[in-house]
């Protein structure tokens, strides 16, 4: 009977405890460790989701690092193909320096013809001047000779 008795005893204690602990606010140690209680059952659902968004952003990263590696291979097409371009322009800048020195050659040359030209005829033009003039100034001479051997 003494067993019975000192066990309801220790219900009754048990019963007792539990009612003052319900009664009483819980202290901050006794939160926080329900809290994580909690936590620890809500941890799977918060891993399920931190793996979630983790693969997200993975998947992000991903398409990101595909993209990029899209631009850069457009970037050094284009890259390409504005050296072609370059080259292509420096060829036809040479070839178009080549051409503007022959005609300014051209330009020369046809001053010079030209000017030789005009000095020839400016010469000629004299000549035929002095000729006339030699031939007056001669013509005089002889008038003025037989004049003074006429007298």
């Amino acid at each position: 009977m003494r067993t019975r008795h000192i066990s309801v005893i220790g219900h009754v204690i048990g019963v007792l405890v539990i009612w003052i602990g319900l009664m009483y606010p819980a202290s901050a140690a006794q939160a926080s460790w329900l809290d994580r209680v909690k936590d620890i059952y809500q941890l799977p659902e918060n891993v399920e989701q931190i793996q979630k968004d983790y693969e997200a952003t993975k998947q992000q990263l991903e398409e990101q690092k595909d993209k990029l590696s899209e631009t850069i291979r457009h970037s050094q097409e284009t890259e390409e193909k504005l050296l072609q371009q370059n080259e292509a322009l420096q060829k036809e800048n040479e070839l178009l320096q080549e051409r503007l020195k022959a005609m300014e050659q051209v330009a020369i040359d046809k001053e010079n013809r030209n000017r030789k030209i005009t000095n020839m005829v400016i010469a000629v033009v004299v000549l035929v001047v002095l000729y006339f003039v030699l031939g007056r100034v001669f013509r005089y001479v002889v008038w003025r000779r037989q004049k003074r051997q006429m007298r």
